[in-house]
């Protein structure tokens, strides 16, 4: 996700409309691959506002996901804004140490701008901590792993902690005797 800015770095204040379409094979995330099962679009608009380019935009895309409770893959559809400031390496150096800055900018080399990064960081952040096929799915059976979204399952319902035996009894005890 390349974008040619020669022109835009020559005059501060100009801006660069632009949309972007691309195949991508996966996404890392840790050491796992997410597989990427359309096309990846970005839109949007570059400004050169002196030291820095300033991105602002979207991108949209759909992840090959497995469901957390019944393992089931299904397809996410994902749409992140984007915001980015890049600026060169010596704008970067002359950055004091101190300067939070530091850690939010992005450093591009020569007239191409690299997309990709700031697209996969936003397409990452935007998972959420658990994946999940559709909010009512009843996941897999803990006893015999059928998927109970699909089928029912002849296991006694809940089965009570050995250790909570003994407290089990004294309670249904003390319902009997109320």
């Amino acid at each position: 996700m390349k974008i040619g800015i020669h022109e835009l770095k020559m005059k501060p204040g100009t801006q660069l409309k632009f949309s972007l379409e691309e195949s991508w094979r996966d996404i890392q995330v840790g050491r796992e691959s997410i597989p990427v099962v359309a096309p990846v679009r970005v839109e949007g608009e570059l400004t050169n506002t002196g030291k820095f380019i300033y991105l602002k935009g979207h991108a949209w895309t759909e992840l090959e996901l497995a469901c957390a409770r019944c393992l089931e893959v299904f397809v996410y559809p994902l749409e992140v804004p984007l915001e980015e400031e890049y600026c060169t390496e010596a704008v970067f150096q002359s950055l004091p140490e101190t300067d939070t800055l530091r850690d939010e900018v992005r450093v591009y080399e020569g007239d191409i701008l690299d997309l990709r990064p700031a697209v996969e960081e936003a397409f990452i952040l935007a998972l959420p901590m658990k994946w999940v096929c559709r909010e009512e799915c009843r996941g897999l059976c803990p006893w015999c792993g059928k998927n109970l979204n699909t089928e029912q399952c002849n296991c006694r319902g809940e089965e009570v902690d050995p250790r909570l035996l003994k407290l089990s009894e004294l309670l249904s005890q003390n319902k009997g005797g109320c």
